[in-house]
């Protein structure tokens, strides 16, 4: 085996996995506040992306503008989405929470069809070309600068969360509603900052991804399965889990393409996903049932 390839194999999946990390992130984040499964979060993914491309090809912003713009516009959506709609059946059944999102989802996108058009659309180098020599394997600049995006992004979230006054609130709400109330958190704000938090990483998310895979309607759905996948083997409502199966997704993804085959790719991640649960029902990281 070429270990040069591997080794640039790897990096790629590294890339492309820790952004899966962000999105499988956002699923867990609004699984642990209130119990079920968001599956209007890739809706986020996507208008990152057409907010990206709006903002640095039909405006021509620079990538640093349009990443602040993508952030304070995706927590505005975040808050509006939970305000508006998803905080009137937080306390009904899953399964009417669930419908909810997948019909809010559906109408985001037709929304969004009407506006950008279904024309898929290329966003050019943004943040800077060449190439650098990581172990004799050679990967491009850009993509180093997306992960060290998206690394800065989790950091400076665990810093929030860990370091922070609200952070540590809605960690506590997360974990039992009704003794964060009783010790005075707010939990209907902490929820509202957790949609906001979630679709801020989409968000991110969506403006990484698209220089490397093209802006499209579905863009967030075509992901939707595979962040699913990480989110539920990382251990559903486990954070850190969520972001190490979502490495793993992307590396997996990577060294099936280089050494099988694009078209089995998918295939493999799924069937991955199966027999990892068939084994760890719970998901891979977690070693107990946590309350939620």
């Amino acid at each position: 085996m070429n270990v040069v390839y591997f080794i640039q194999q790897t990096l790629n999946g590294l890339t492309i996995g820790i952004i899966y990390g962000l999105i499988a992130l956002g699923f867990s984040m609004v699984y642990k506040a209130v119990g079920c499964l968001n599956f209007c979060h890739t809706v986020s993914v996507m208008l990152g992306a057409f907010l990206s491309y709006t903002f640095i090809v039909d405006f021509s912003f620079s990538p640093w503008l349009t990443f602040f713009l993508v952030i304070i516009l995706l927590l505005v959506y975040g808050w509006a989405v939970n305000h508006f709609f998803f905080r009137y059946f937080t306390n009904t059944s899953k399964t009417i929470f669930m419908l909810v999102a997948i019909s809010l989802s559906g109408v985001l996108q037709q929304a969004a069809l009407i506006i950008w058009g279904p024309e898929a659309r290329a966003i050019p180098n943004i943040l800077g070309a060449g190439n650098i020599d990581i172990a004799g394997a050679v990967f491009p600049v850009q993509s180093l600068l997306l992960f060290l995006i998206s690394l800065l992004s989790l950091i400076v979230l665990l810093l929030f969360f860990n370091r922070t006054k609200f952070g540590l609130s809605m960690r506590i709400a997360a974990e039992d509603s009704e003794a964060a109330s009783l010790m005075g958190v707010n939990v209907e704000l902490t929820r509202s900052a957790t949609f906001a938090i979630t679709a801020l990483l989409g968000g991110i998310a969506g403006f990484l991804i698209a220089p490397l895979f093209g802006v499209t309607i579905d863009i967030g759905q075509s992901l939707a399965l595979k962040m699913f996948v990480a989110a539920v083997v990382g251990g559903v409502g486990y954070l850190p889990g969520a972001i190490g199966a979502g490495v793993l997704v992307g590396i997996l993804e990577s060294l099936s393409s280089a050494y099988i085959s694009s078209g089995w790719r998918d295939l493999i991640i799924f069937t991955a996903g199966i027999a990892v649960l068939a084994v760890r029902p719970l998901g891979i990281f977690r070693k107990s049932v946590t309350k939620h």
